[in-house]
C-alpha cells in the first residue's frame, strides 16, 4: 500500500484501525478490504469463527465484511465455508 492510499485509508478508520464508515465508492471500499485482508496470516487455515473474531475487531458487519472479501478473492474459502485462507496472489 502506498503513501496516498495510506492517507485516503486513514479517513475510514479511527484511532484503534476500527472501520468507522464505509465508503461509497468502489475503490475506497476495495481499500478497506485490503486493508482487513492483511489482519490475516498468509499459509494459515482459518474457520469461519476465527475469520469472525479478526474481522470484529475492525468492523460492525463482519458477515458482510467475511463475503465481501470472498468475492474479491482476498480470502478464499471451501465450498461448504468450513475454512478460510488468505489468497496470496492478491
Amino acid at each position: 500500500m502506498n503513501e496516498q492510499e495510506k492517507a485516503q485509508l486513514q479517513r475510514y478508520l479511527d484511532q484503534n484501525g476500527f472501520v468507522k464508515t464505509w465508503p461509497g465508492k468502489a475503490n475506497k471500499r476495495q481499500l478497506i478490504l485490503k486493508y482487513l485482508a492483511s489482519k490475516f496470516e498468509i499459509n494459515h487455515e482459518y474457520s469461519e469463527p476465527d475469520v469472525n473474531l479478526i474481522l470484529r475487531k475492525y468492523v460492525d458487519d463482519y458477515v458482510t465484511r467475511r463475503r465481501d472479501l470472498v468475492e474479491a478473492h482476498l480470502l478464499e474459502r471451501t465450498d461448504d465455508g468450513s475454512s478460510y485462507w488468505l489468497n496470496s496472489e492478491k
